[in-house]
């Protein structure tokens, strides 16, 4: 199933019947946050992306989410046929690697390449996610989400949360332990290179936040969203600095 080498754990084939065995060899580190190798999209088979931060037992929120729709249909991994899946996860870098080709049920089909690293920076996680249209012409809209609270994810709420155009927070506390969580987001989605300059939709929940950008493309145009989070912690900052060295980390890039 996995090709292990010196730099790299490679999967070369969609198996997932076998995705809690893989999470287990696929999941990654840089000291401070940890995560599962699962997908940043919708996937309806129940499965979640998890993440961890040094010294906090409980997972926190999705901060990876992302949402992909065609006009009336959104990706869903546990419904859409997937074609020549590859993953890599590398070994010298917290970096994870997808690409795959997915069929809707009506037949539309996109070709997917996707991005997930750890930085150095220890606090910060970055993703590319693109999205090429093979055979669809239409709009499609890309959704940034930080939070999305599961039944994996129960001990957190909600304290406050804020959304500005280009970057957002929310920031939670644990229900059993007096331990609080920041987590600032910014985001940018481009056409075929160029940035999209048109304004977002806020999505605004008690437990969700993030961004909607709606554009038109046709065969051959690759959409890219780019996502940063940084995430902070009360056991390693004062809990009345949490939000401004949220929002420090991302403008300090």
């Amino acid at each position: 199933m996995l090709h292990d080498s010196n730099r790299k754990i490679e999967q070369k084939q969609w198996a997932p019947a076998y995705e809690a065995e893989l999470e287990e060899q696929l999941s990654f580190t840089n000291g401070y946050l940890s995560q599962t190798a699962h997908f940043e999209e919708f996937c309806s088979c129940g499965q979640c992306l998890e993440t961890y931060v040094k010294d906090i037992k409980e997972p926190i929120l999705n901060i990876s989410g992302i949402s992909v729709r065609l006009h009336d249909e959104r990706l869903d991994l546990g419904t859409w046929e997937v074609m020549d899946f590859y993953r890599c996860l590398h070994k010298d870098t917290p970096l994870l690697e997808r690409s795959f080709v997915v069929k809707s049920p009506k037949g539309h089909t996109l070709s997917i390449r996707a991005q997930r690293q750890l930085l150095d920076t220890k606090e910060l996680m970055h993703i590319e996610y693109e999205v090429t249209s093979v055979d669809y012409k239409g709009p499609i809209s890309l959704l940034a989400i930080l939070g999305g609270m599961t039944e994996h994810q129960p001990t957190w709420y909600p304290l406050m949360n804020q959304l500005e155009q280009k970057y957002c927070w929310l920031w939670l506390q644990l229900h059993d332990m007096d331990v609080q969580l920041c987590c600032a987001m910014k985001w940018q989605v481009l056409l075929n290179g160029m940035p999209l300059e048109k304004r977002p939709i806020k999505i605004e929940k008690p437990h969700t936040i993030g961004y909607s950008l709606t554009t038109n493309i046709k065969p051959g145009d690759t959409c890219m969203l780019c996502k940063t989070v940084a995430v902070v912690d009360s056991l390693h900052h004062e809990k009345d600095k949490l939000i401004d060295h949220s929002i420090a980390c991302l403008t300090n890039l």
